[in-house]
Formats: C-alpha cells, sequence, structure tokens
C-alpha cells in the first residue's frame, strides 16, 4: 500500500452535485435537465430511490428520432449495468477500474444510496493537483522517523538526509546534499546498494561513543533499473546504554528478592504462628511434620482462620527453592481458570496476548502451589487438575506439548467437602489426592485462650505501623473480645484491633474504642453477677445451646441430638434466649 492510498479516498475529491431523476422521467425532460445543469450525466433511481441507470449524452439519439421518442420513459434508454464504488475506496484504485473497463465516471454509493460521482475530470482536476501534499505528507514521515536516513542517486550523489541524519553524525543537510556520499564517507555501505546488494541490519561504530544497527536497499524503476539507493541507520547507544542499566538493576531486583524471601520467612515461619490451646498446637505439629515431604495438604477451617499462613509456613519449611504461587478458586471465572492455572500460548483465544502466558502451576515449578477455596472450584476444571496431579504435566491452552512441573501442592477449604462429595458436587478422587494429611484450623471461639496473647500482637503491629505508643489497654477489652463469638476470626480480630489503634487518643486503649455491634453482642455475659448461680446457668445453657446449633448448621433435630435434650425443649429455650 502506498502513502497516497492511506491519504486520499474516493469520498475526498467526488462530486457530490449529482441529479438524480426517477425512472419514469421521460426522455425529453431529462435531457432538459441535463442541459439546464450542465451535467454530462444523470444518474436513474426508483421508488425507493435506489440506484438502476445512469444515461450521459453519449446516450441522447440524434435530432431524426428524438421528435419521435420524446416522451418515452428514460428508463427505456439508460444504461442498466452501471459500475459502482464506494466513498472509503482509494482513488488509485477507482482510476484503475475506470482505465480498465474503459469508463468515465463511476456512482459512489453509501448505505445503498447515492451519495456522489467520480469523474475522469474529478481525477484529473483534484487528485493529481494533491500530489504536492503527498510529497510534504512523506517528507514529513522522513523528518520524524527516529532512524537516519539517506537517499542517494545512482551517481552515488546524496539527495535526501534527513534530521535524525543530521543528530547523528553531526553533518547538517545543507553540508551534504549535492555531494557525493563517498567524499564525506569513503567506506559507505550504501554505495553497494547501487550494485543491487541488499545489506540488513548490520552493528556499525560511525564514532567512538556511537553504536548504529545499519541497512540498505537498492530502488528500482519499472524497469528493474537501480535509480537510487536509501539507508537507515538505527541508533542503538541507548540500547547498549540500557543494557548495563539493566544489569544493574537487574543486581538490585535480586537484592530485593533476597530481603523479600528473608521478610516472608520471618513472617511466615511457624514460630510466627501465635497461639497455646492444644487444637491449634496439634495444626502446628502436624504442619511441621508435613512440610519436608511432597504430600499433598488439606488445610480445612472457616474464613479468616490462617489457612494461607499456614500454607506458607510450609513452604517456607520445605526447603523448595521456587516460589510460592497462591490462587482463589473462587475469583477467577470459570472461563478464565483453565488458563490461569496452565497457561495459554498466542492465538488460543481472543483476547490472548501475542506472547501466551505462563500458568501459576509453571510459576510455582519447584515451589508450592496454594489453591484456596478449592471447594469452590468447578467440576470440569477438578477432573483437569486431577490429571495435572497423576501425571506431573500441564498443557497449555491452545498447545499440545506437555510441560513437566514439579510443584507441591497445598489446598484450602472452608466447605465440608465430604458434604460436596455426598451431593455429587466434589470428586471423591479429587478429594483422596489432595488429602493426604488433613490439617484442621479451630475457630477462634475454640481457642479462647489464645484471643489475648493475639490481641496482644496486633496491638503491638499497628502501633509500630501507626507510630503510636500503647501505654495502657483496659483489662476489660480482653473480656469482651473473650466473650464475642468471632464469625471472622482471626482475620476480624486483626481488623478490629487496628480500627482501634487508629483511633485511640493518648496511647490508651479502652473499652468505647471497641466496635458497638461488638460491645451490643456480648453485654449479657458481661453483666452477670460472679455469684448470681441462676444467671450463670442460664449463660452457660445459651452458649451451649447456641454451639450446638452452629455444630449442625442450624438443624434443629441435630442440635436436640447433640444436647440430648427433647426437640420441644430446645425451641421452648430458642425462644427464651431469643437465639
Amino acid at each position: 500500500m502506498w502513502f497516497i492510498d492511506l491519504i486520499y479516498k474516493v469520498r475526498d475529491i467526488m462530486d457530490t452535485n449529482v441529479v438524480l431523476l426517477h425512472k419514469d422521467t421521460t426522455l425529453a425532460e431529462t435531457i432538459d435537465i441535463m442541459f439546464k445543469n450542465r451535467r454530462e450525466e444523470v444518474l436513474i433511481v426508483d421508488d425507493r430511490k435506489d440506484l438502476i441507470g445512469i444515461f450521459t449524452k453519449m446516450d441522447i439519439p440524434t435530432q431524426d428520432n428524438l421528435d419521435r421518442i420524446r416522451n418515452k420513459k428514460i428508463y427505456e434508454f439508460m444504461q442498466k449495468n452501471v459500475i459502482t464504488i464506494s466513498p472509503d475506496d482509494n482513488v488509485r484504485d477507482a482510476r484503475n477500474l475506470m482505465l480498465r473497463l474503459n469508463i468515465g465516471r463511476l456512482p459512489v454509493i453509501e448505505g445503498n444510496k447515492v451519495i456522489g460521482i467520480l469523474t475522469a475530470t474529478n481525477i484529473r482536476d483534484k487528485f493529481y493537483l494533491r500530489i504536492d501534499e503527498l510529497f510534504g505528507f512523506q517528507k514529513n514521515i522522513l523528518e520524524n522517523l527516529h532512524e537516519a536516513v539517506c537517499i542517494i542517486n545512482k551517481k552515488g550523489v546524496v539527495i535526501y538526509w534527513n534530521k535524525s541524519a543530521e543528530k547523528l553524525y553531526n553533518i547538517s543537510a545543507a553540508e551534504i546534499l549535492g555531494k557525493n556520499i563517498s567524499e564525506i564517507f569513503p567506506d559507505a555501505l550504501i554505495l553497494k546498494a547501487l550494485k543491487g546488494e541488499k545489506i540488513e541490519n548490520v552493528y556499525h561504530k560511525p564514532t567512538k561513543d556511537k553504536t548504529v544497527i545499519l541497512s540498505v536497499v537498492p530502488i528500482y524503476n519499472t524497469n528493474n533499473e537501480v535509480i537510487a539507493a536509501v539507508s537507515t541507520d538505527r541508533d542503538v547507544t541507548e540500547v547498549v546504554n540500557l543494557s548495563v542499566q539493566l544489569e544493574n538493576e537487574k543486581k538490585k531486583v535480586e537484592f530485593l528478592k533476597s530481603q523479600y524471601n528473608k521478610e516472608i520467612a520471618e513472617k511466615f515461619s511457624f514460630s510466627s504462628i501465635y497461639g497455646k490451646s492444644k487444637k491449634i498446637l496439634d495444626a502446628i505439629s502436624i504442619a511441621r511434620r508435613v512440610a519436608s515431604s511432597n504430600a499433598s495438604v488439606l488445610i480445612m477451617g472457616e474464613s479468616g482462620t490462617g489457612k494461607e499462613v499456614f500454607a506458607k509456613a510450609i513452604h517456607q519449611a520445605s526447603g523448595r527453592e521456587g516460589n510460592f504461587v497462591a490462587i482463589n478458586c473462587s475469583a477467577i471465572p470459570e472461563n478464565l481458570l483453565e488458563s490461569e492455572l496452565f497457561g495459554y500460548v498466542e492465538g488460543a483465544f481472543t483476547g490472548a496476548l501475542k506472547k501466551g502466558k505462563i500458568g501459576k502451576f509453571e510459576f510455582a515449578n519447584n515451589g508450592t502451589i496454594f489453591l484456596d477455596e478449592i471447594g469452590d472450584m468447578p467440576l470440569n476444571m477438578q477432573a483437569k487438575l486431577l490429571r495435572v496431579l497423576q501425571d506431573g504435566v500441564v498443557y497449555r491452552l491452545g498447545d499440545e506439548k506437555p510441560i513437566k512441573i514439579n510443584a507441591r501442592v497445598i489446598a484450602a477449604t472452608n466447605k465440608n467437602l465430604n458434604e460436596m462429595i455426598k451431593k455429587g458436587l466434589f470428586r471423591d478422587d479429587l478429594y483422596y489426592r489432595l488429602s493426604v494429611v488433613n490439617i484442621y484450623l479451630p475457630p477462634l471461639r475454640e481457642r479462647k485462650e489464645d484471643i489475648r496473647e493475639l490481641s496482644n500482637l496486633f496491638f503491638d503491629m499497628y502501633a509500630k505501623e501507626e507510630n503510636k505508643d500503647i501505654e495502657y489497654i483496659d483489662e476489660k477489652v480482653y473480656d469482651i473480645f473473650e466473650n464475642y463469638i468471632w464469625e471472622g476470626n482471626v482475620r476480624e480480630l486483626k481488623n478490629v484491633v487496628q480500627r482501634m489503634v487508629v483511633l485511640s487518643q493518648n496511647g490508651r486503649i479502652t473499652t468505647d474504642l471497641v466496635p458497638e455491634y461488638i460491645r451490643e453482642s456480648v453485654k449479657d455475659e458481661l453483666i452477670i453477677d460472679e455469684f448470681d448461680l441462676q444467671k450463670m446457668i442460664e449463660k452457660v445453657e445459651r452458649d451451649t445451646i447456641r454451639r450446638a446449633l452452629e455444630l449442625s448448621n442450624g438443624n434443629k433435630k441435630k442440635a436436640a441430638e447433640l444436647l440430648k435434650i427433647k426437640r420441644s425443649t430446645l425451641y421452648y429455650k430458642i425462644e427464651q434466649y431469643g437465639l
């Protein structure tokens, strides 16, 4: 495609002053309109104003016949096989079409309607007058190229030298234009192009502090004779300098990576997991023992219990050199999950990156991949995941080439996978493959003895982060925390403590900083007189019933069985305590 084809379209030079006549117009009326409007042609349309023919002066009958047929419809005399063109076609194509078919005009059609006409006169008077604009356009392009451009004629005389060439070689156009290139550059490679030789991407150093990549091509005329040559010199001095900078930045990245790994090791080692309750200590013990093995681990627990913290601690203790890669199976749309896990190649689907993309499994090679919320993975993806776990290879989307991977798999869920298996929502074979070792993380309400320690940890952490000194914590704050049912578990406790630190004044943490919804939830528990036996019994009873309902997921029949009381008694107690 030529520049002229990019710039000049039919709509730019067409004549929009067209005359449209209905097919029922008489021949005499048509001729009269043509002469009055000084038109060489009129276009004939039907009732819908769609083009059906054309009538030109060349089609006018001789005077002898005209008197006899003057009242006949123009439809009988028009040319019916009309060649048309689009307003967005380029002018060169239109000109060539007219020359090939030996026609002098082309109606211009857009949306099935006539919007203009292109004639040989238009091309002669408008198109060729724009040649100067084209030369200006081409010169503007050449002057703004990053490459240095030199053009010589067949005698070796420089006829073009752009601004980038001036800058690169420190030679102005005035100094070199009209001179033979060999006078300035005795060994100029561009001279070889005059002999028909083509050179591509040759490294060259024109000066000590400059490095360029040079290409030269010969220019031929229609008789296949060399009439000129062009050279383009790409200054790659910047690239060389950037390469040095990149190497320095690479060293910085490697240092930062080592520091990051050190920080991760400190934050997510087993020693960073706080708690003294038996259930959490049992979980830590199992995780320590399994860390150095290659066994798959399934971590179960409610949201906010620290499943990812445990997964990272297992990875850190495993000694694996690869990355820890986490992916939330519930956060990625089903149609994108496969490409995220296994990657894809160029053209695998609409919108795919040109060079493809590495998958999470490949990124975790020789490391650990953490599949959070595994219970939300679609069944069809479960089958593909099982295949990867069995074969140890992945296939990028759109590719049949297997990629060997060695990634330790740790999965986590807050759902009851056994119940999902019974309902056909989770594959039992995948469950057995993932749950070689099961680790259960208890909710915070089952490890109340850890609440004070965790609270102090978070108070210290956020005090440092917010640059505050916490000098006093009201003892009642701990009482509130220990009596509250933490639905969000450790994550909720952490967020509540952060809020209290941010809002604290004068280094004091008091009960008024505790969110109101928490204070309201535990107010009954906090006002019980330690010597009021009846209220103590009611509290124990209320807490026990609430716990039974939680364990049975609200199933009152199962809760009554756990409590070993009649269902009617349970209903009465629920109403009594407003549960």
